[in-house]
């Protein structure tokens, strides 16, 4: 479970970095709601100490991403720390 919250907390950070950053306004409710995805997940792998809490937000957020990426270097580390944070959980999609 440790190394499935760190995961998640460096895709937070990479989140929050993107929204600070951007320079598309349009992106900006699009990464708010993948924080507040973020937010949630955490609190239920805080609460239940199990996957099986999240699975239902990360299907929903990989559906998500698949129709808005977020654009350029940012975006790319934004997939980045998504694709680490997947991995860790095991999480089949």
């Amino acid at each position: 479970m440790k190394d499935i919250l760190i995961k998640l907390t460096e895709y937070t950070f990479a989140l929050k970095d993107a929204l600070e950053r951007t320079n598309e306004s349009s992106e900006r409710p699009n990464i708010t709601k993948h924080l507040a995805a973020a937010a949630e997940m955490y609190a239920l792998l805080y609460k239940h100490e199990t996957i099986e809490a999240i699975d239902h937000i990360v299907h929903a957020e990989c559906r998500s991403y698949s129709r808005s990426n977020l654009s350029g270097e940012l975006g790319e580390n934004v997939e980045k720390k998504w694709g680490s944070f997947i991995d860790a959980t095991g999480i089949g999609l």
